[in-house]
C-alpha cells in the first residue's frame, strides 16, 4: 500500500475507519516507496485542473438530500453543516396535531451545531412573504406577513409561531426568538409537547425549529407552507471553517491539531481576511474580506469533495506534508518579494533529467465563464458572473491572457456551492479562467536538493534549451523515486507562475431579483396595433379604463396558446372509501381554434378532516376528456391515469397534487390529421379516509383546489 494512499485515506475515516496513526504506521517509512506528495485536488479549479492534467474537480450531486430546500420526512436525509450566510429550510422530523385537532406542531432539523461560531437567526419566511413577528412575551408569534412587493397583511395574525434552538433544545439554547428583556425562552416541549417524556428528542448538537400552525382554511393556513430561515453561523473565515470541518469527528474528518500544519492555516486565514474593495448592488464603494465560505457542506458527500468545497470558494490548495507528517493548505496568491527572493533554484546543476514541458492548446482553453453562484441578496437564487478575456488585435506573446481573433469561443461553466456574492464569484472565477490560459506545465527529475521543495513553493527554473532564465513556477507535485541504486531524485510537475493572475477586479454585486417587468395579459401598457377593443368572454371592456384589451382570436398572433384554470374549489362531502369520485362538477371549454400543441395540466389542492386511529388513505388526479371534429365525425379522447395515492398516513395530510402531458395534435390520438380541438372537459377526482367531523368544523374535505392547463410558448421539443 502506497504511503500516500494510506495517509489520505484519514481524511475519509468514515469509510476506511482508521485513526491517522494506524494509518500512518501501517505505510511504513516514508522514503524508498516511490510515492507522489500532491494535491488532493483540493481546490484546483476546473480551468487549472484541465491545464495541469488531473480529473475535473467533483461538484455536489443535484439529488443529494442534504441541500438547503425544505424536506419531507425521510430515513435518508442526512444533516448538512452550514457556514457563514445562507437562506435554507430544513428536514421534516416530527409532526403532532394539539388544541383539540386545531394546531399542527412540525419539528425541523436545520443543521448540524459546528464546534464554534454562533448561530443567529434574521428572518424567517413562509413561501415567498418574510413573517413579521410580535415583541416581548409574543416575539415567537407571527402578527404579519410580508409579500415581495412589501404589502403587509395581519389576516394570519397569531396563528404561527415559531422558535429556533441550537445544541439542544432546552431554554437555555434558543436562539430565536433572541431570549432578554421581555423576551422569553422555553423548552422545545413546551410547544412539541410528546417530547416532554422522549429523552431521545434533545437534539444535541443540532439546530431544531418548531413551527406552530393554527388551522385556517379561509387564510390558506390548511398546512404549513415552506418555511425558510435568514441564517448566519459567525463561522464564515475559509481558514476556520476549513479546520472545523478537519477536526469535527461528527460531520467531519476527525483529525487533530498534530496532523495539521497549523501555521499554513495561519496564512490561509491572513489571506482570506485581506481587505479588498468591491462595488455594492446599491452602486456604493466599500470593502470586505477576500474570500469567505456562505453555504453549506453535505454530510451525503465524500469528505475529500467537501474540503474541495472549501478550498475552490477560497483561492487554497490542499496537500499533505510527508515530510512532516502534515496536512497543509497552500493559498492560491501572488508570492511575496521574500519568498521570490528565496524562491529554489533549478538549473542544469540539479536537473538529472529532460525538461518535458506542454503548452495550453489554443482550442481547448477557455477564454469565457459563466459562474453560478447562490444571490445571498436574493434569498439565495442562483445567479451568474459572466467573464470573458479581451479579445487581441494581434498574436499576444506568452503569457497573455487574450485571445486571438480566429481563436473558437470555449466557455467554462463552474458553480461555487459556498459563496453568495457576485464580487467574490467574479474573482474566483478570474484567477481560475487566467491560470487555465497560462496554465504551461513543466515536468523532469532533479537531485535530492530538490527534497527541500514542496507543493505550492514558488521556483525558478533556468534551461537555456527552453529559453528559460529563472522563469518563475509554482509546484503542484512532488515524488520521490528510488532508482533501484540507492540514489533517490525528485519528480517535479509545475505550473508557469504569473503575478498578474491574481489581480483584484472591483466588481458589483447584485442585488435581490426584481419583477421581470412583462405586463400582465389581458392589460398590456403599449398600444398593439388592431387591438384596441373588443369582447373578452362575454364582457366588452372600456380601453380607457382597462388599458388595450387582447380578445380570444387575437390571442394566437402572441402564440401563448390557451389557458384553461379555475382556483378556489372545495368539496366538503367527500365520502369516506377508497373509490375515485368526482371532487368538482366537471367543467367544459370551447377551445375551438386553439393552437395545436403539447399543455401542461396541473391540479393541487389540500385535504381537511380529523386524524382517525391507525392512519388514513388519500389519492389525487385530474383528467381531461378532449372532444376533436371535422366536417363528418366526432371523437372523444380521455386522457387521465397517473396521480398520486398515500395509504396508510399517520402525520400530516400531504400537499394534493398531479401534474401531466396533453397533446391537442388529433394525430398523437391515431385521429386524422384535419381532426380540430372543440371542448376541453376538466375534472378533478380522488378519494379519503380521513374521520369527518363537520359537527366541529372539521369536515372530510379536499378544499382550495385549483386547475391549469396552460402552453408557455409555440415551440416543441
Amino acid at each position: 500500500m502506497a504511503v500516500f494512499t494510506a495517509i489520505a485515506a484519514v481524511i475519509t475515516g468514515a469509510i476506511t475507519g482508521a485513526g491517522f496513526a494506524a494509518a500512518f504506521a501501517a505505510a511504513g517509512t516514508l522514503t524508498g516507496l516511490g510515492i507522489a506528495t500532491s494535491l488532493l485536488a483540493g481546490g484546483i479549479a476546473i480551468a487549472t485542473a484541465k491545464a495541469l492534467g488531473p480529473s475535473v474537480p467533483n461538484i455536489q450531486s443535484a439529488k443529494d438530500p442534504g441541500v438547503k430546500i425544505q424536506l419531507d420526512p425521510s430515513t435518508d436525509n442526512k444533516l448538512p453543516v452550514y457556514y457563514g450566510q445562507s437562506f435554507l429550510g430544513g428536514i421534516a422530523i416530527d409532526a403532532m396535531i394539539k388544541n383539540q385537532n386545531n394546531t399542527m406542531v412540525y419539528a425541523f432539523a436545520i443543521g448540524e451545531q459546528t464546534d464554534s461560531g454562533d448561530v443567529t437567526i434574521s428572518n424567517v419566511y413562509r413561501g415567498d412573504s418574510k413573517l413579521n413577528f410580535g415583541s416581548g412575551a409574543s416575539a415567537h408569534t407571527v402578527v404579519s406577513l410580508t409579500d415581495p412587493n412589501g404589502t403587509s397583511v395581519t389576516n394570519v395574525n397569531g396563528k404561527i409561531r415559531c422558535r429556533v434552538y441550537s445544541g439542544n433544545t432546552h431554554a437555555n439554547a434558543q436562539i430565536f426568538p433572541v431570549p432578554g428583556g421581555a423576551t422569553t425562552a422555553v423548552d422545545a416541549d413546551t410547544m412539541f409537547t410528546n417530547w416532554a417524556s422522549d429523552p431521545n428528542k434533545i437534539g444535541n448538537n443540532t439546530i431544531i425549529s418548531i413551527v406552530e400552525v393554527d388551522y385556517d382554511a379561509g387564510n390558506g393556513l390548511q398546512g404549513l407552507g415552506t418555511i425558510s430561515y435568514d441564517f448566519n453561523n459567525s463561522l464564515n473565515n475559509p481558514a476556520n471553517v476549513l479546520l472545523d470541518y478537519l477536526k469535527n469527528d461528527r460531520y467531519g474528518c476527525g483529525l487533530t491539531d498534530d496532523d495539521l500544519d497549523l501555521a499554513s492555516f495561519d496564512d490561509m486565514y491572513d489571506y482570506a481576511n485581506t481587505q479588498v474593495a468591491y462595488t455594492t448592488s446599491a452602486g456604493g464603494s466599500s470593502t470586505h474580506s477576500q474570500w469567505q465560505i456562505n453555504g453549506g457542506l453535505s454530510t451525503f458527500q465524500p469528505n475529500l469533495t467537501n474540503i474541495d468545497q472549501i478550498c475552490q470558494n477560497s483561492a487554497t490548495f490542499f496537500t499533505y506534508n510527508a515530510k512532516e507528517g502534515k496536512y497543509k493548505v497552500v493559498p492560491n496568491r501572488a508570492a511575496t518579494s521574500a519568498e521570490l527572493a528565496n524562491a529554489f533554484v533549478f538549473n542544469d546543476d540539479n536537473i538529472t533529467s529532460s525538461i518535458s514541458v506542454t503548452e495550453p492548446d489554443l482550442y481547448t482553453t477557455y477564454n469565457k465563464a459563466d459562474v453560478e453562484y447562490s444571490n445571498g441578496e436574493a434569498k439565495d437564487q442562483t445567479d451568474n458572473a459572466f467573464l470573458e478575456v479581451p479579445l487581441d488585435g494581434g498574436i499576444p506573446n506568452f503569457p497573455s491572457f487574450n485571445r486571438i481573433a480566429a481563436e473558437p469561443i470555449n466557455t467554462l461553466s463552474t458553480r461555487l456551492f459556498l459563496t453568495n456574492d457576485k464580487a467574490r464569484a467574479t474573482n474566483l472565477g478570474n484567477i481560475d479562467l487566467k491560470q487555465g490560459r497560462v496554465g504551461r506545465t513543466v515536468e523532469f527529475e532533479a537531485n535530492h536538493t530538490a527534497l527541500t521543495v514542496d507543493v505550492g513553493d514558488v521556483v525558478k527554473i533556468t534551461s537555456p534549451r527552453h529559453g528559460f532564465n529563472e522563469e518563475l513556477y509554482r509546484v503542484m507535485r512532488v515524488s520521490e523515486v528510488d532508482n533501484g541504486d540507492g540514489i533517490i531524485t525528485t519528480k517535479i510537475v509545475a505550473m508557469f507562475y504569473f503575478a498578474d493572475i491574481y489581480n483584484h477586479t472591483d466588481a458589483q454585486n447584485e442585488g435581490e431579483m426584481g419583477n421581470s417587468g412583462i405586463p400582465t395579459i389581458p392589460v398590456i401598457g403599449l398600444p398593439i396595433p388592431g387591438v384596441l377593443t373588443g369582447d373578452y368572454g362575454n364582457l366588452t371592456l372600456n380601453n380607457q379604463l382597462y388599458g388595450n384589451i387582447l380578445v380570444n382570436e387575437q390571442m394566437n398572433i402572441f402564440g401563448a396558446g390557451a389557458q384553461l384554470e379555475n382556483a378556489g374549489l372545495g368539496n366538503t362531502n367527500v365520502v369516506s372509501g377508497t373509490t375515485y369520485n368526482d371532487l368538482i362538477t366537471p367543467e367544459v371549454y370551447d377551445i375551438t381554434g386553439v393552437d395545436i400543441g403539447d399543455y401542461t395540466f396541473t391540479a393541487v389542492g389540500n385535504l381537511g378532516g380529523v386524524l382517525p386511529v391507525g392512519g388514513y388513505d388519500t389519492a389525487f388526479r385530474n383528467n381531461v376528456t378532449l372532444q376533436y371534429a371535422n366536417a363528418t365525425h366526432s371523437a372523444n379522447v380521455p386522457i387521465g391515469g397517473g396521480g398520486i395515492s398515500f395509504e396508510n398516513i399517520d402525520g400530516a395530510p400531504p400537499q394534493l397534487t398531479d401534474t401531466k402531458k396533453v397533446s391537442l395534435d388529433p394525430t398523437s390520438h391515431s385521429l386524422p390529421a384535419d381532426m380540430k380541438p372543440q371542448t376541453a372537459t376538466m375534472r378533478i377526482q380522488g378519494y379519503s379516509t380521513l374521520d369527518d367531523d363537520s359537527a366541529n368544523g372539521f369536515p372530510r374535505s379536499v378544499g382550495n383546489m385549483a386547475y391549469e392547463m396552460k402552453r408557455i410558448t409555440k415551440s416543441e421539443k
